[in-house]
């Protein structure tokens, strides 16, 4: 509980992993929360602690969503959820500020410094951060040139989408097929409005390598609290490459990766809650590599107060002028996503590279941690607001009944395989 009279918080996009999280941890501090979201059905909304559900008609990105905040929400203190929103509130700083809300949120130049990978990778090298060499490319002809200088492989991903949003050259006479792809994503529907560009990015084998995620609530540059874990497990796509998605984790120190977070945040004067994704040598010496920046708080926020360090008290007290407490991370906290979309344990069960005792070691890992929920981080899961995890079981009821849909159809004859779905479909 906290010890004053708590200003409300406005929680945007109750539909992510990581507001729901912050949702529930606003509850168990007695804060007042509101939910905002314009998605038909948001986990957040499934949880008992929201004092206001608000929804909005337009996304979270959108200009008029401020508009929308400034007429329906309570005044209080905002949590942003993704880039695209983050921009968005930064823009609109003053008049929210002017109207009585509470922000603790970097200007849109320091944003677009960090969101923009070209930026960042730029951003990075000025404090002696060590990145992917990079390069923007428009056209498929400049992205086969880029062939000779970065090598092979090499990866065309999006300027400021999911780190997850790329795909492998694997040589030149496949670059044209690759940036064409790109392309239809980029301007797809989902994405078309966060106006991405395509940059070429020298791959760094992650072999001997370890993935790293560090976040951080900053004022100013300064680190008010923060916690670190090491990635076990990452989502993997049908074609064997890396999504972007932390599957698996454990809570470790490593002070050399500390002190380029903290050189970079000061460089930046960044202000808010941030992620960052790096990769380190498994033996501890050689080159860091740092591949992304997210100004806004990640899915397994969560991850952070198990380990005994609090983000979303810093930023609300932080945001509210109220001093900050410091805090200490404990080592060996585990992270599992077992119930909300993209799941541990269905990756493994659907992954032909795992053997069936490296699936069965996923399941036990998953199951361990979903009985000590107490001390680790499952994703939605909360013993003390079971709403957000019941909405999150509906899901994966679904997708457990396509996979086994799937699963069934392949024993059948080629040409039964679809009999009987156009009367379905039809319904």
């Amino acid at each position: 509980m906290t010890a004053f009279d708590p200003s409300p918080a406005i929680v945007v996009d109750a539909d992510k992993l990581s507001q729901v999280a912050i949702l529930q941890e606003l509850g168990h501090l007695g804060i007042p929360a509101a939910a905002v979201s314009s998605d038909a059905r948001p986990a957040g909304f499934a949880s008992k602690y929201p004092a206001w559900k608000l929804r909005s008609s337009v996304p979270s990105y959108d200009p008029a969503f401020v508009d929308f905040l400034l007429s329906a929400a309570p005044r209080g203190v905002i949590f942003c959820s993704n880039d695209a929103n983050a921009e968005n509130l930064a823009r609109h700083r003053e008049d929210l500020s002017a109207a009585g809300f509470k922000l603790l949120l970097s200007s849109p130049g320091v944003l677009d410094r960090v969101i923009s990978k070209d930026r960042l990778y730029r951003t990075a090298m000025e404090c002696g951060v060590s990145v992917p060499r990079c390069s923007l490319v428009a056209t498929a002809a400049e992205l086969e040139a880029k062939v000779a200088e970065f090598g092979l492989p090499m990866i065309l991903k999006s300027t400021n989408l999911a780190g997850g949003v790329y795909r492998f050259v694997h040589g030149s006479e496949s670059a044209a097929g690759v940036f064409r792809r790109m392309t239809e994503i980029v301007r797809s529907e989902p994405f078309r409005h966060r106006g991405a560009g395509l940059m070429a990015q020298q791959w760094i084998s992650q072999e001997g390598m370890r993935l790293w995620n560090f976040n951080a609530c900053v004022r100013d540059g300064d680190i008010l609290a923060s916690f670190m874990g090491e990635r076990l497990r990452t989502d993997m796509r049908p074609d064997g490459t890396l999504g972007s998605v932390l599957l698996f984790g454990r809570t470790a120190h490593h002070p050399a990766l500390a002190e380029d977070n903290r050189r970079l945040l000061r460089h930046l004067r960044f202000s808010g809650i941030v992620e960052t994704e790096w990769s380190a040598p498994a033996a501890g010496s050689g080159t860091r590599y740092l591949y992304d920046f997210n100004p806004r708080p990640s899915g397994n926020i969560r991850w952070a107060s198990r380990s005994g360090v609090s983000l979303v008290l810093p930023y609300y007290r932080a945001a509210l002028g109220l001093p900050v407490s410091p805090q200490t991370m404990k080592s060996g906290i585990v992270y599992a996503k077992v119930l909300y979309h993209t799941c541990d344990w269905m990756e493994a069960l659907t992954n032909p590279r795992f053997t069936t005792r490296q699936k069965l070691a996923v399941v036990r890992d998953d199951l361990l941690a979903t009985a000590g929920c107490w001390r680790h981080a499952v994703d939605v899961l909360d013993p003390r607001d079971l709403g957000p995890s019941l909405h999150a079981c509906a899901g994966l009821a679904a997708a457990l009944g396509d996979s086994a849909h799937r699963f069934l159809q392949s024993f059948r004859p080629p040409g039964l395989r679809h009999a009987g779905t156009s009367d379905m479909s039809a319904r």
